[in-house]
């Protein structure tokens, strides 16, 4: 039988992905900034206030404007990927079993939740990798 996780231990696994996020969307930011014509600095000050959606759609079209794309198409489908990932846990998780009255429906709804997190949280962290190398990468070339 699968390991029930408690609230505190959810709380720091959450907060540890919605990091991970964090730093993804940053490092497309700043692979934006670089791959942009022009100062790095400007760039990413334009592209600061982007939602983690609006730079993964902006980098895609960068990107394939000179039809040498840095990323491959598989590449920007995980990119997307992400940014479901980042929707549902900043956005939908907890609200999949606060608010169910019963409890022993609740603590089974959150330990899906539960269960999905853990998933989650080794695929942030992968991408998370995935993008670090890519950030580095395009770092090198362009600057």
């Amino acid at each position: 039988m699968d390991e029930l996780m408690d609230r505190d231990q959810f709380k720091l696994i959450h907060s540890e992905l919605i990091q991970q996020v964090q730093c993804i969307e940053n490092n497309l930011k700043i692979i934006y900034a670089a791959i942009c014509k022009g100062n790095f600095n400007n760039n990413l000050k334009s592209v600061e206030k982007m939602n983690l959606g609006k730079i993964a759609r902006d980098l895609e079209e960068l990107d394939n404007s000179d039809d040498m794309p840095e990323f491959s198409e598989e590449e920007y489908n995980t990119i997307d990927e992400i940014r479901e990932i980042r929707n549902y846990w900043c956005h939908q998780c907890y609200l999949d079993f606060i608010y169910i009255e019963n409890d022993y429906e609740r603590e089974k709804a959150f330990q899906k939740v539960a269960k999905k997190l853990h998933y989650d949280e080794y695929r942030t962290y992968d991408l998370f990798k995935k993008t670090e190398e890519m950030r580095l990468i395009i770092i090198r070339k362009y600057r």
